[in-house]
């Protein structure tokens, strides 16, 4: 994890130059009892699968109205970080502070795809997944041969009860084939509200 706030600071300038372009408004006077969707991805020049990540985090509109920003995080790596094309190891659920923070030390090219407004069930799918990543039931598998493991972009992605089939992709690509995916449970045509990503896309990093 990164040790100081400048580096964080530094890095979330960087985010925010490359977030993906927002469809139009949808801001609402209250945030409350609503619940929220970022994708994010990284990648490295020429996107190498072993230099890549899809993650996203969720959040709760009872806090972004209190001014606070607490994101739920799914960003399943190996636990020792070293990803290993053949095989399967112990997987560990990274927080979006780690996850950002092993970007910034990689010089990674990061991309964000939302925030979308989804509803309470979906959210709790999110819940139900990150519970289950932490339980030590699952094991992390870049190819995701095996029962009981799972990559980075299943553990993402595959939170639905329909088929989820991300094909050779991976990085930036294999984000968006999350978004793709998981866009029926976007509320309000996939809209944006412009005040939420502000909140959670600069302060988000800063959550523990």
């Amino acid at each position: 994890m990164v040790t100081g706030q400048k580096l964080i600071v530094y890095w979330l300038a960087a985010i925010i130059a490359v977030v993906v372009a927002f469809p139009a408004d949808s801001d609402s006077p209250s945030l409350r009892h609503r619940y929220f969707l970022v994708v994010w991805g990284y990648q490295e020049v020429g996107n190498p699968p072993r230099e890549s990540h899809s993650f996203l985090t969720v959040y709760r509109g009872d806090d972004l109205a209190k001014g606070r920003v607490a994101p739920a995080t799914i960003s399943w790596f190996p636990a020792d970080r070293g990803v290993r094309v053949i095989g399967t190891e112990r997987g560990r659920n990274f927080s979006l502070p780690q996850t950002l923070a092993i970007a910034y030390q990689g010089r990674k090219q990061v991309a964000t795809w939302g925030p979308y407004e989804i509803p309470l069930a979906f959210y709790q799918r999110v819940l139900a997944r990150i519970n289950l990543l932490e339980s030590g039931r699952i094991n992390y598998s870049a190819l995701s041969l095996r029962p009981g493991s799972m990559n980075c972009i299943e553990a993402a992605g595959d939170i639905t009860n329909q088929p989820f089939h991300p094909l050779m992709s991976w990085g930036h690509r294999g984000s968006r084939a999350i978004v793709r995916h998981l866009s029926p449970f976007f509320k309000d045509g996939g809209r944006i509200n412009r005040a939420v990503a502000r909140m959670v896309l600069r302060k988000g990093a800063n959550a523990r």
